[in-house]
Order: structure tokens, then sequence, then C-alpha cells
């Protein structure tokens, strides 16, 4: 994989966002590969392609590319938040490949966000832009990144420096089982997860999660049985292969 982005690429543009797209599109189309399967190498799709910059001929798989001097540690700028969450019910949403680069155009971090955690409750709605604005009335989104699981931000480059392909695979792989729970339903599994590893441990207690009830409630503040919603989610992860049951209100991460 090359780490520096093909100056020469952009020759003839003017505009730095053109700049910008011109050549981390053109770098991405050279060393991307599919996440979903053995792939390696994705089509760019056609020009003004609403969400979707590559896909796999494959397996289809969709991804979206965004281009940052330093990438965003909380909140990602998206677009019509109606349009995002549409995408997400009717699971269309691609998988965020959000590449970091230096002011020489050398590639410093690739971070892919799996798309079947993209939900509802990641999706921060904007305030409609005002009456003076081009748009009147326009009503985008942001995407909560602290609220995505670290399981679904999967680091294809690292400080420089590739990782190996076959385990970049293997940690988004493992999570397409998540295709089983309803998009209107995955929420909870994947913040269930997220709770889980915030645990810091293997082996949790049931009561251990129960501490953890604000942090539900803070998501879900609508809901009246966090405690029964939340052991439903644990059986939901231990049927997908990600939790082991222990036996009296003990669980073993096996992920």
């Amino acid at each position: 994989m090359q780490l520096e982005c093909d100056i020469s690429a952009a020759l003839g543009y003017t505009s730095q966002p053109q700049i910008s797209r011109v050549l981390s599109e053109k770098w991405f189309q050279n060393n991307g590969y599919c996440l979903s399967c053995d792939n390696d190498r994705l089509l760019h799709t056609a020009a003004n392609t609403k969400a979707c910059d590559f896909v796999c001929q494959t397996c289809n798989e969709n991804y979206e590319l965004k281009t940052f001097r330093t990438r965003p540690a909380r909140t990602l700028v998206d677009g019509a938040y109606a349009a995002l969450l549409s995408r997400i019910q009717s699971e269309s949403v691609p998988t965020l490949m959000l590449l970091e680069r230096n002011d020489d155009w050398k590639i410093q971090g690739l971070t892919a966000i799996h798309h079947l955690f993209l939900t509802p409750e990641v999706i921060e709605k904007r305030k409609p832009l005002s009456l003076t604005a081009r748009r009147a009335g326009w009503v985008g989104c942001n995407i909560r990144l602290d609220l995505i699981a670290q399981d679904a931000q999967i680091q294809v480059v690292h400080n420089q420096s590739p990782n190996n392909p076959q385990i970049v695979r293997e940690r988004f792989q493992r999570f397409n089982r998540l295709k089983d729970i309803e998009p209107s339903s995955r929420g909870w599994a994947t913040l269930t997860l997220r709770i889980v590893r915030s645990l810091n441990q293997q082996e949790f207690s049931l009561n251990e999660i129960y501490t953890k009830e604000g942090a539900f409630a803070s998501i879900y503040p609508k809901n009246n049985n966090i405690r029964a919603k939340v052991r439903q989610q644990l059986q939901v992860l231990r049927d997908l292969g990600y939790l082991e049951f222990c036996g009296r209100g003990s669980y073993r991460l096996l992920i």
C-alpha cells in the first residue's frame, strides 16, 4: 500500500475542495480494498452518486470516503438528516472511510466505520437553515462518532502504517452478523456492546451492566424498563456469538 498521494492527479484544478476530492479518491481507488470480502479492487462510482464513492463488484459493499487533516473524535458532519435515516432503514447506508492526511498529502490514517453500527441513535439532527439561507429550511445531521462502539471503528492504516488486510477483514466481517437484526432494533444491540466494552473486562456480571443504566437511559429516555431491555440485548449478543452466558448472571465477551 502506497502512503502518499499522487499530486499530479490534481493538475489543472484550482479549487481546494476539488483538489482534496481528486487526490483522496485517486489514492483510495489505487489502494483501497473491500473489507466485506476478498476483493482487492473497488469500483469508483459515477460522479454525483449520492452517499457512495466506491462499490465492491463482488459483494456490493458500498463505501463513502471522507478526508481530513485531523479526523474528528466526536462529531462528523454529514448531509441531509432525512436522507441518511432513510438509507439506514433501507440498509443502503455505506461504510464510512475516514482518511487522514498531512499537508504534504501523505496518509496518516484510514479508519472504517462499519455501516451496521450507523443506527438512528447515533444520528444527530441539526437545526434547519435560516429563512435567509439559499436552502432555507434544509435539515442536516451529524454522526456522533463518540456514540459508536470502538469495535465498529476499524483501523486500516494507523500511525502511517497499514494494518494486515486479513486482520482488518476479520474485524470487519465478524460484525456482519448484525444484519440479522432489524435496523429499527440494531441500535440497542450495538449500544449494549459499547457498554459491555466500557467495562474493560472479558467477564462481567449482569449487576455490573445495571450500573450503566443511566447510559442506556440517556439514549432511550422514553424506555421505562431499561433492565429488561438490557437482558434481552445480552441474549441477542449471545445468540450472535459475541457473548457467552456463564450462568448466575455472569457473561464472557468472546470478541
